[in-house]
C-alpha cells in the first residue's frame, strides 16, 4: 500500500480550535455581551455545549451551516438569558476568530515534511471567513495544494457528497492512493468510510470518550510521530 494524497482535517488535527475558540468567544463576548454580564467560565462551557449540540445537528445532516451557525447563538442567549442579533453575534464571533491561528506543537513540522513527498490537501468543515487567516497564521497554509473548506463547497462532511467534490478537484485522483487523517470519528472518519478511502484518527489522550460505535478506520495515531511512523511504513 502507498499513499499519494494526504487529506488533512484542520481543526484539533493541526490548529488547537479550543484555544482560538476561546480567544474569538472572549473578543465577541466583550463586544456584544460585557455590559450585560461578566463573563465567567460557566457562560463559556455554555456556548461550547450549544455549538457542540449544533455540530452533531449538522453532521447528521438535521441542518444547513448557516442554520448551525445561528443556532448555537439562538441557544447561547435563550439558556443565558442574553440579549442581541444572533446574526450580528456570529458575525462578531467569525471576525474574531480569523485573528487567531494556533497549530498545536510540530504541526508546521509534521506538514512542512510530509509536503515533500506527498500532494496535501486539507478538508475541512471551517467557516470561508475565518479558516484561511487562521491556517495562515499558523503557518500551515504554503505547504497545501488545495483547501477544500465545506460552507464554499456545499456540503460537508461526513457526507459522501463532499469527498467527491475534493475527488474531482485533485488532480489525478485515485481513492487507492488517498489517505484522511483527522481527530473526528463522526466527521472525518466516518466521512472517509462513506467515501471508501482509508483513514487515519488521530487520537492525542484526553480527547474524551466517542458515545457511538466507532466508525472502522485503517489506522491510529495519538501523536504526530505515530502519523509519521505508520506513513513510513506503508
Amino acid at each position: 500500500m502507498s499513499y499519494r494524497f494526504l487529506l488533512f482535517d484542520a481543526d484539533c488535527t493541526l490548529l488547537d480550535f479550543p484555544q482560538d475558540m476561546t480567544k474569538a468567544f472572549h473578543l465577541m463576548y466583550a463586544a456584544h455581551f460585557a455590559a450585560q454580564k461578566p463573563f465567567t467560565l460557566e457562560l463559556l462551557a455554555c456556548y461550547e455545549d450549544c455549538n457542540n449540540r449544533a455540530w452533531t445537528r449538522f453532521e447528521r445532516g438535521e441542518c444547513t451551516k448557516q442554520e448551525l451557525y445561528l443556532s448555537r447563538f439562538i441557544d447561547f442567549l435563550a439558556e443565558t438569558g442574553l440579549s442581541g442579533d444572533p446574526i450580528e453575534i456570529n458575525e462578531t464571533y467569525f471576525s474574531s476568530l480569523a485573528k487567531t491561528g494556533t497549530p498545536y506543537p510540530g504541526a508546521v513540522e509534521l506538514v512542512a515534511d510530509l509536503a515533500e513527498t506527498y500532494d496535501l490537501y486539507m478538508i475541512t468543515n471551517g467557516n470561508v471567513v475565518s479558516q484561511f487567516p487562521r491556517l495562515e497564521h499558523a503557518g500551515l497554509l504554503p505547504y497545501f495544494k488545495e483547501v477544500f473548506v465545506s460552507e464554499a463547497v456545499g456540503v460537508g462532511k461526513p457526507d459522501k457528497r463532499y469527498f467527491d467534490y475534493v475527488a474531482a478537484h485533485i488532480p489525478g485522483f485515485t481513492p487507492q492512493e488517498a489517505l484522511v487523517i483527522g481527530d473526528s470519528l463522526s466527521s472525518d472518519i466516518q466521512g472517509a468510510v462513506n467515501a471508501g478511502l482509508h483513514s487515519l484518527w488521530f487520537h492525542p489522550p484526553g480527547l474524551g470518550v466517542y458515545d457511538s460505535p466507532a466508525p472502522l478506520y485503517t489506522w491510529q495515531a495519538e501523536d504526530y510521530a505515530g502519523i509519521r511512523e505508520i506513513l513510513r511504513h506503508v
